[in-house]
């Protein structure tokens, strides 16, 4: 038979995925090129809570708050070799503990999870990241993560279609193909921190293509990708050889 794929960005064991290859500065759009990097790909996705509305890692100010004791090995082993604030420092980009914070509901008091006190720190972002923020909001990256879902539930190319993927050495562009009995798309993804030439494959250039998805509200370039940019195109006629 044919392998099926678990598909996943995060689990209880690693930070949150925007902290960790995103970008705050491009909060949004990170999260947003992140997701369809890997829900259109072949497989099951998995979305951890708070995933889908972009929760970022928490940065504790002592080693004694954090629970991880992975995290406290590390933070004791190289006490003697790094400063305090270095070893804090990769303990807020890699710790496990950043994963395992309450979902956060809304702005009310324990980030709406719970009237009584929490096991765990609240990351204080919850007042601008929580779920009802997200819901109230057309272009947040919960809304983003549901558009992604809904087109792949309804387009068969997108879940049982070939695998072809192009410009494996790029450092900063994902791109891969989905086809399946002549249907065929396109999902691009930039994970730059400024604009990308979008180089299109050279079997697809006399192809039209047309655009499903994107994770901009404006219309941009063709040609040039803003940061962490993403579009799904649909693409219409045969390939070249």
């Amino acid at each position: 038979g044919k392998a099926w794929n678990a598909l996943y960005l995060e689990n209880h064991d690693h930070p949150r995925v925007i902290s960790r290859y995103g970008s705050l500065k491009f909060w949004r759009e990170s999260g947003t090129s992140l997701a369809a990097s890997y829900l259109f790909q072949q497989g099951c996705p998995f979305i951890y809570q708070g995933q889908e509305i972009g929760m970022t890692n928490i940065h504790l100010p002592s080693i004694e708050q954090y629970e991880d004791i992975a995290s406290k090995n590390a933070y004791y082993t190289f006490h003697k070799r790094e400063s305090k604030e270095l070893r804090l420092r990769r303990i807020h980009v890699s710790s496990r503990d950043s994963s395992r914070t309450p979902v956060q509901w809304d702005r009310t008091a324990n980030a709406g999870f719970s009237q009584a006190v929490p096991w765990f720190y609240v990351n204080p972002n919850y007042r601008r990241i929580n779920v009802a923020a997200e819901e109230a909001d057309e272009n947040s990256i919960l809304n983003f993560y549901r558009r992604c879902l809904a087109l792949r539930r309804e387009t068969e190319t997108l879940i049982y279609g070939d695998y072809r993927e192009y410009f494996r050495l790029h450092s900063k562009l994902y791109v891969y193909e989905r086809s399946l009995n002549g249907d065929r798309y396109l999902i691009v993804c930039s994970f730059a921190k400024k604009n990308v030439f979008l180089p299109i494959p050279r079997r697809w250039r006399k192809v039209r293509r047309e655009q499903v998805l994107c994770n901009y509200a404006e219309n941009g370039s063709p040609r040039i990708l803003r940061p962490y940019e993403t579009r799904v195109y649909h693409m219409v006629g045969s390939p070249s050889k």
